[in-house]
């Protein structure tokens, strides 16, 4: 995806990673994308996980996220929460509630499609935020609330 993410990018994306796209909501609980962003991304954030980067690095990542997102109460009792993917324009979008696909499989997708694995996710109560993020060496998976922020 070069240049600004729109809303039917975005769709496309996440539908050829297999979501099953529910709908839109411009905030989840009061918290927008921009805030969840800019939660995930705070100096003060502790990676939950951190996944080095290797051979299967992505798949690796797309795991301990799952494991992660299910252990902190991420999804509703569809398996759904609300997704940002990021890139120029994305925080500006309105959240995209989703059902996540059954089987490991839409990061690889995400990365194949953006050039990164990063996005965040947030529930549909608005906490917590669940991330990844790519640093030097290592992917990031980050739990934190942006109520807090």
């Amino acid at each position: 995806m070069a240049g600004t993410v729109t809303r039917t990018d975005r769709t496309a994306l996440l539908e050829a990673a297999g979501f099953t796209i529910l709908g839109e909501a411009e905030d989840a609980s009061g918290v927008t994308p921009l805030a969840a962003i800019r939660a995930a991304a705070c100096a003060s954030v502790v990676p939950r996980v951190r996944i080095e980067l290797g051979d299967d690095d992505v798949e690796r990542t797309e795991r301990a996220w799952r494991e992660t997102a299910r252990d902190a109460c991420l999804f509703d009792e569809h398996g759904a929460c609300y997704l940002c993917i990021t890139g120029p324009g994305a925080s500006t979008l309105p959240w995209i509630h989703a059902r996540l696909p059954e089987r490991a499989c839409f990061l690889p997708i995400i990365r194949e499609r953006t050039g990164t694995v990063e996005f965040v996710a947030v529930s549909p109560a608005g906490h917590p935020v669940v991330a990844v993020s790519e640093e030097e060496y290592e992917h990031w998976v980050v739990v934190t609330s942006a109520h807090d922020r």
